[in-house]
């Protein structure tokens, strides 16, 4: 097996992510490989792979480490041979331990690590999951090997396109594959904020971030507790300026232009009041998708009054089927999320105008910023109640809030996945389930760590349960894959992890009260930002797919549906978001030749 020119072809599969260079790195038992997005220091001295001076510890590095600087000055006395953050984050390694390293870093990451000398390799993946991190562990030519990438589509040459059972049953439940699951049997995602460790052909995969264990995390006595002063409410406002300002200081840092997506809304308009305030004035856009203007003229007015220049960017579904193909050919995996299509829209629109945007992301999961967060203790426990009498899935906390918003209940999804006349032999040889072996997703929400450590209260819940489900498994790599598509890096100063651990330590009435969300931030930039902007209530980013599916759509589903890989029957009558899942998924099944 030639494993450099193996790595050279999954190196290609991702191109469009790395269109400024490539390098590759190849030793005893060892080929790395990567694909360069130029953002800090552009120079070939922040090539990569990066090896160390003394030889031992190579390095392929997908993000940014934004305090970089700051760690630069920790570790010493070096004779540095770059201004990137990518030796930066080697030396640390070096110095203190990647686990260590990472532990002091702000930003956002996926690397791998090789040790020359103890022959072994780590993987390290961000705490929230803003940079993907996919691997695959099997055996090449009977060799034990472990392969890893940004995207799916470079281990093509590794997997038999055969389909995981369990991560398809997650996937009609949540309309995403969460990690660590992978649809390909073989292929795993690293959760966010863990680490992998291969030597010898054995596998160790761990939590690093422990975000429960964050200083001050500890329960407040009354999660209703109004301030005790109205200075205690003015500090803690103050110190929410101060942990925002920051984020957006860090993210700032390129050797290259900034732009700013700006929706219109609260969390985007924040970025941009504190870039501007940072004495940076970013090219600002709007995109408007097919012709929906709702979020123009809030946009508008921030940026007349911030004095940015403002660009207005056009967006079109055009081909709709078309634009299905390409957003399932680009996500990899099925991905059921309609908004996704208008994430790569507006990727396109931005491709060739900056390599970096700064967003809003993050803020509704930050300060509590989603309409099922209001009277959420009221809406919880009669979901439970529901649940006792079998109107409804889950048992638990856990199990009752994520899967009362599940697409196909856990009933429907066996019936999805049973195959008639399925003999037992059938089943262990392909996968497939009867009503008695189901049962995926609470068994994945079982084995999650972050899971088990949710905290208590209905809305510390629910915010945590957003963060480390939907947040680092949907959002995220929503976002990534559409923008890195074009060759774009995306920026989310409220995706900073002392921002997260801060704000789960507010008692809930500085989040959400009654109707009122975002309570801190709105009072932390009240006088700020245009009335409009402060008073504005959240207008999502999906799409009109009944319309969709009954329109321009129409051929398609035809064509697709039934899908021959899920029981016929099940398939009939179904309607809206339960559609487009199977829809995205007959789609995908068929673009990559998927089997049981």
């Amino acid at each position: 097996m030639d494993a450099v020119a193996l790595v050279r072809k999954m190196t290609g599969a991702m191109a469009h992510r790395g269109p400024d260079g490539q390098g590759f790195f190849g030793g005893s038992g060892i080929a790395l490989g990567h694909r360069r997005l130029a953002i800090v220091d552009l120079s070939t001295a922040a090539a990569q792979p990066m090896t160390s001076a003394d030889g031992r510890w190579t390095i392929v590095f997908n993000g940014e480490i934004f305090n970089y600087r700051e760690l630069r000055s920790q570790l010493g006395s070096i004779s540095w041979r770059s201004a990137s953050d990518t030796e930066v984050l080697l030396e640390a390694c070096a110095a203190w331990g990647a686990e260590a390293a990472v532990e002091r870093a702000v930003g956002m990451f996926a690397f791998a690590l090789w040790d020359a000398r103890e022959r072994e390799l780590t993987l390290v993946r961000d705490r929230v999951g803003e940079k993907p991190l996919v691997y695959f562990e099997g055996a090449l030519e009977g060799q034990p090997i472990l392969a890893f990438a940004s995207e799916v589509k470079a281990l093509g040459a590794l997997h038999s396109a055969r389909i995981d059972p369990e991560a398809l049953e997650v996937y009609l439940a949540l309309g995403y594959v969460p990690a660590p699951l992978g649809i390909f049997r073989g292929t795993r995602k690293l959760p966010a904020g863990h680490l992998l460790r291969w030597k010898n052909g054995y596998l160790e995969r761990r939590r690093w971030w422990f975000p429960e264990h964050s200083p001050g995390s500890a329960p407040a006595p009354s999660s209703l507790a109004p301030w005790k002063s109205k200075r205690e409410s003015q500090e803690a406002a103050a110190k929410l300026r101060a942990l925002v300002a920051d984020a957006v200081r860090l993210r700032m840092r390129a050797d290259v232009p900034l732009a700013l997506a700006l929706s219109g809304g609260l969390d985007s308009s924040v970025v941009a009041l504190e870039m501007v305030r940072q004495g940076v004035s970013p090219q600002v856009f709007t995109v408007i998708f097919d012709g929906d203007q709702t979020d123009l003229p809030y946009a508008r007015q921030v940026a007349a009054q911030l004095g940015l220049q403002h660009e207005v960017l056009r967006a079109e579904s055009g081909d709709l089927a078309g634009q299905f193909h390409r957003t399932v050919e680009q996500f990899d995996e099925p991905f059921a999320d309609s908004s996704a299509v208008a994430a790569l829209a507006l990727a396109r629109a931005v491709g060739g105008r900056s390599k970096v945007i700064l967003g809003g992301d993050g803020g509704d999961e930050a300060f509590g910023g989603y309409s099922h967060y209001e009277f959420i203790g009221a809406k919880q426990a009669a979901k439970a109640c529901a649940a006792a009498v079998g109107l409804a899935d889950g048992r638990g906390r856990t199990g009752v809030y994520v899967q009362s918003k599940c697409t196909f209940r856990a009933a429907e999804r066996a019936r999805l996945m049973e195959r008639p006349g399925a003999t037992e032999e059938r089943v262990a040889r392909d996968g497939l389930v009867s009503p008695a072996a189901s049962g995926a997703l609470t068994r994945w929400l079982e084995r999650d760590e972050f899971h088990r450590v949710a905290p208590e209260g209905a809305l510390k819940h629910a915010l945590w349960s957003d963060r480390h489900l939907y947040l680092s498994n949907d959002l995220t790599y929503k976002m990534d894959l559409a923008l890195a598509s074009q060759g774009v890096e995306g920026r989310a100063p409220l995706l900073d992890h002392r921002i997260l651990e801060w704000t789960q330590r507010l008692v809930d009435a500085r989040l959400v009260h009654g109707r009122q969300k975002k309570v801190l931030l709105r009072q932390a930039y009240g006088g700020d930002l245009p009335p409009a902007i402060e008073a504005r209530r959240k207008h999502g980013f999906g799409a009109p797919i009944a319309q969709w599916l009954q329109g321009p759509l129409k051929d398609l589903v035809r064509n697709l549906l039934p899908c021959p890989l899920l029981t016929p029957e099940a398939q009939r009558g179904v309607r809206g978001q339960r559609l487009w899942t199977l829809l995205a998924f007959a789609q995908w099944a068929r673009q990559w030749g998927a089997s049981w």
